[in-house]
């Protein structure tokens, strides 16, 4: 398993939602992990101001997750949330490239570029940055400059892509004994829980189905309703390697070309 661990995210809580309990089974396991959060994260919110919320769920909420998962580090980049596809697909992979020769980790995790039907122009950018950074940050012609500031090409072994449909996962990760780990890093993001249980809400009502579950849908108490689809979502994930909790991703290997043409 992977013990140098780089964790490319659009938002604040993104981790925690798709590879919470992993990114927590490998830190525990001796792996350091370091974040880097793409947007200023301003506009997750119902009720607070921009600038007030950037500051909430930056500045407190994202470290107070990281703390409680074990993240060596999170650092943000603060483009605005919610229009990172108006930034150059080139401009954001150059973060890529930089962290990915200063860090040198043996693991990406990031969103997956090939994932069916996603809607937010954030993931979608991360993902295709992230990829191609990843296909590339070995080739020391991309961005020379940076061999002249002392960094060098790095192949990154293992990239964990987050499998948000099961359709495109190949790896399940037993993440039983730290679904309560997650789930209180995902606490810790208060203003994006917040919000969830809002966003909820309102789909509920707007359909007029699953109005069952509208009385547990507080905001000012989300554990509950939170700990509820967590642990639903998380059980249907386990089910498929006998586990009682599991998070799913697609994974390759940077010589997955390999595999069946040499033995071993």
């Amino acid at each position: 398993m992977p013990k140098n661990i780089l964790i490319l995210s659009a938002h604040a809580d993104d981790c925690e939602f798709f590879a919470g309990g992993t990114v927590a089974k490998l830190i525990a396991e001796g792996a350091a992990a370091i974040e880097i959060i793409a947007t200023d994260n301003a506009r997750g919110s119902f009720e607070l101001a921009a600038a007030d919320l950037v500051a909430q769920s930056r500045d407190v909420e994202a470290r107070r997750a990281a703390a409680i998962l074990g993240k060596r580090e999170v650092r943000f980049l603060g483009y605005p949330d919610g229009f990172l596809g108006d930034t150059p697909v080139n401009e954001l992979r150059q973060h890529y490239f930089r962290a990915i020769r200063e860090l040198r980790p043996d693991a990406v995790f990031t969103f997956d570029p090939y994932e069916p039907f996603e809607p937010h122009p954030d993931h979608r950018r991360v993902a295709w940055a992230a990829m191609e950074a990843l296909s590339f940050s070995n080739m020391p012609l991309f961005h020379p400059e940076h061999r002249e500031q002392g960094l060098q090409p790095h192949v990154v072994a293992e990239r964990w892509f987050f499998a948000k449909s099961p359709t495109m996962s190949n790896t399940v990760i037993d993440v039983g004994p730290y679904l309560e780990r997650k789930l209180d890093a995902l606490c810790a993001h208060d203003s994006q829980m917040r919000s969830m249980i809002d966003d909820i809400r309102m789909n509920v009502q707007a359909t007029g189905r699953f109005t069952q579950v509208l009385d547990m849908l507080d905001r000012d108490n989300y554990r509950p309703a939170l700990e509820t689809f967590i642990r639903a979502w998380a059980a249907r994930v386990g089910a498929r390697i006998g586990a009682e909790a599991g998070e799913e991703f697609r994974v390759e290997r940077c010589d997955d070309l390999l595999a069946g043409l040499v033995s071993g």
